[in-house]
């Protein structure tokens, strides 16, 4: 019985990488080129980078990682040289109230950037989906400093709302990047000029995890591994949102499955199943869009 279970998994991975993967290359292949308007050279680049691994109202369990892989992201960010230290903004555990991440989108944000400008918003914390019963006011939810517990309320941020933040952007460049369990289904982000990559699924596997092992969140290692120039398909010297995704993408999946094996954890909630995790990215955009020049 345990080999089977062990088979019918690695089968649905196989499935997961290879059946996405084909259904993109045409697409990667054809317009993976920059937008030949947007001149990187001239163009601002802005981020809004949050981690949050301390919660108000509750505790983790373990050492997470989510605060430091957003300082990590961070401090890749600042190693290109298309990335100045003052158009970033890093907004970690208590400085990560949703007062202030709203602030820090509505206000400091849309202040400075214009339509052609390139936004980054990385969010990394614990994410969950909502329960029918509240389905209307959002599909999936991200914590803020200010959550209390698992259930949703005014104190975490639904896919809705986030939304409703980042429409007030002039941008037509948009990268978010969500480190958070039920990403994959904070489906109101997907508009046009926008490319979301998710950590976690949209329907399967939708939980994200760290490793102990790697002493970093999975996700968050491998893209940035990416991003020191191995995932850069074209070999033009820059980091497309998509390139990143088909280069973590198999890694993140079978990283996680070998280290999640045999897949049943004890947690702070009991007993959990907790499988492989599947990035997904909603794309958006015409074209490439470029965030990270390695060269």
């Amino acid at each position: 019985m345990k080999k089977k279970l062990v088979v019918f998994f690695i089968s649905i991975c196989l499935i997961s990488i290879l059946i996405p993967a084909s259904a993109s290359n045409f697409k990667l292949n054809v317009d993976e080129k920059i937008i030949d308007n947007l001149d990187l050279d001239n163009t601002e680049f802005y981020a809004l980078i949050i981690g949050i691994e301390e919660y108000a109202g509750f505790e983790t369990p373990d050492q997470e990682y989510l605060d430091d892989t957003a300082i990590d992201f961070y401090e890749k960010l600042l190693s290109s040289n298309n990335w100045k230290n003052e158009n970033i903004k890093l907004l970690l555990n208590e400085n990560a109230t949703k007062e202030k991440i709203h602030d820090a989108i509505i206000g400091w944000l849309d202040n400075k950037e214009n339509e052609s400008d390139i936004v980054v918003i990385y969010h990394a914390s614990h994410g969950w989906k909502t329960k029918i019963k509240d389905r209307l006011k959002g599909n999936a939810y991200v914590f803020t400093r200010n959550s209390s517990g698992f259930e949703y309320g005014p104190d975490k941020i639904t896919d809705k709302e986030y939304d409703s933040w980042v429409d007030e952007l002039d941008s037509k460049h948009i990268a978010i990047i969500l480190e958070s369990c039920y990403s994959g289904r904070m489906l109101a982000l997907r508009q046009a000029g926008r490319e979301v990559l998710a950590a976690g699924g949209k329907y399967l596997f939708c939980p994200c995890n760290w490793s102990m092992y790697l002493k970093d969140t999975i996700f968050g290692f491998f893209l940035r591994q990416g991003l020191d120039g191995v995932a850069d398909i074209n070999n033009d010297g820059w980091i497309t949102v998509r390139e990143a995704y088909f280069y973590l993408r198999v890694p993140v999946i079978w990283h996680s499955l070998l280290y999640h094996y045999p897949f049943i954890w004890d947690t702070h909630w009991g007993k959990n199943f907790v499988g492989p995790q599947v990035p997904f990215l909603y794309d958006n955009h015409f074209g490439g869009l470029p965030f990270f020049k390695y060269n």
